[in-house]
């Protein structure tokens, strides 16, 4: 049984995650920031026969995150799978974005990715990490400055962790998904809008079969988008 690590896992794009992969069979390991929403994933998981633990934590605590890596490795000492969903995004103006918004957005975004990915890099040769970056990494978008600036390092980031890892058998992929129906949205996008946009499920769906792919193949960044604009409608 393969052994996967999903941050940011309470809800969106995580969530989904969880549940596509515990069906295929993985043993999980769940990190989120709000203790009830991890917890419940976790026994949503196990209720339907799957094995789940949960943490907790901040990204960007070192020390935890360490920890939890550490206490979910199998006997084997291997991880298989790593993916980082954990991530914030608020709109914002270049000249409104405030230092403690722009702070706050890279250290999670891309710090926390770092944090996270330093845990797992000595255990998971032969495995595969999947970074979830987002089509404002990959193209400019008005209000996103801090957000795009956290994504776009995101990407690059990956590109060098998969030419470091491949000495070592380490696949290391970038999903780019466009608008999604996630928790991120809320009163930042009209209700008409956030309808239109993407299901986290079908996000989720990629990254499943990203997480079951030929350990022979790679990838480039990977982005989705919704076949219909969500803010135009067209």
């Amino acid at each position: 049984m393969k052994t996967a690590i999903i941050t940011g896992a309470g809800s969106g794009i995580g969530l989904a995650t969880a549940h596509l992969l515990a069906r295929e069979g993985f043993r999980l390991g769940l990190i989120g920031r709000r203790k009830a929403f991890i917890e419940s994933v976790g026994e949503e998981i196990r209720q339907a026969g799957g094995e789940a633990w949960t943490g907790a934590l901040d990204v960007r605590d070192v020390s935890a995150v360490e920890s939890f890596v550490r206490a979910s490795l199998p006997a084997s000492g291997k991880l298989d799978l790593l993916v980082h969903v954990a991530g914030i995004f608020q709109m914002q103006p270049f000249e409104k974005t405030s230092q403690e918004l722009w702070n706050e957005t890279i250290s999670i975004n891309l710090t926390g990715a770092y944090v996270v990915s330093k845990a797992v890099w000595q255990y998971i040769a032969g495995g595969q990490i999947i970074h979830i970056s987002s089509v404002a990494g990959v193209e400019p978008y008005p209000g996103c400055a801090a957000y795009s600036a956290s994504k776009y390092g995101l990407i690059g980031l990956s590109q060098v962790l998969a030419l470091e890892g491949k000495k070592r058998n380490i696949r290391v992929h970038v999903v780019c998904p466009g608008n999604t129906q996630t928790p991120i949205w809320d009163a930042q996008a009209p209700v008409e809008v956030i309808q239109r946009m993407m299901q986290p499920e079908q996000v989720a769906e990629v990254i499943r079969w990203l997480a079951i792919s030929p350990p022979e193949v790679t990838f480039d960044p990977l982005v989705i988008r919704p076949s219909v604009n969500p803010w135009s409608g067209s």
